[in-house]
């Protein structure tokens, strides 16, 4: 059993629990602040850039992300820890429906919350939202707050979507939806941190 983020991560390397790992470069564990993060950031799975670095969100979805938590001047590696429900990248980027998620998430998911203890937890998109807090539904669920495990939990769009949303003038309200989401999260975490010793 793994007694902190650090170790997990070590441990998450060496995993061939499902098919997922023979398909993929490497997994990819979590990164940012592995001790006490404020908020704990879950996205879907790697994409091909998080397949080849090694890390969750570096390509065009991370920097859409990463821009969103810059402009927030709060949100950044020294309070938050980025993950995803899935550490190995599905091929053609297609989220598995078999019972490979399943695996990930009770072997590592929710080791990771425990272990991390966040304060916050920000879910990144449908998948997110159904793998860890059990709910459908991202379009009439985002922007609102649940209790997962005891811990103040939000969930907005996935940052692919949102570029994808960019692309159309119908639906690029969307984006001033999910930075608004963010800048509530950033709000909760700017109030912890000047809440902490």
């Amino acid at each position: 059993m793994s007694e902190t983020i650090a170790s997990l991560a070590s441990e998450m390397k060496g995993c061939s629990a499902c098919r997922m790992r023979s398909g993929c470069l490497q997994v990819v564990p979590p990164v940012g602040q592995y001790d006490r993060p404020i908020l704990l950031v879950f996205g879907e799975a790697p994409g091909e850039a998080e397949n080849e670095q090694g890390e969750p969100f570096v390509g065009r979805a991370g920097q859409c992300i990463r821009e969103a938590f810059r402009g927030t001047k709060v949100i950044n590696r020294t309070n938050t820890l980025i993950a995803n429900v899935m550490n190995c990248r599905p091929p053609g980027n297609k989220f598995p429906t078999d019972d490979c998620p399943k695996i990930c998430v009770s072997k590592w998911l929710w080791k990771t919350i425990e272990l991390a203890t966040p304060q916050r937890i920000l879910l990144l998109g449908g998948t997110p939202l159904k793998f860890v807090a059990g709910m459908d539904g991202i379009t009439t669920k985002r922007g609102q707050w649940y209790d997962i495990k005891g811990i103040r939990t939000m969930a907005t769009y996935h940052p692919s979507y949102i570029l994808r949303c960019d692309q159309d003038d119908r639906m690029r309200f969307k984006r001033d939806e999910f930075e608004g989401d963010i800048r509530e999260m950033a709000g909760e975490v700017a109030k912890l941190q000047e809440a902490r010793p």
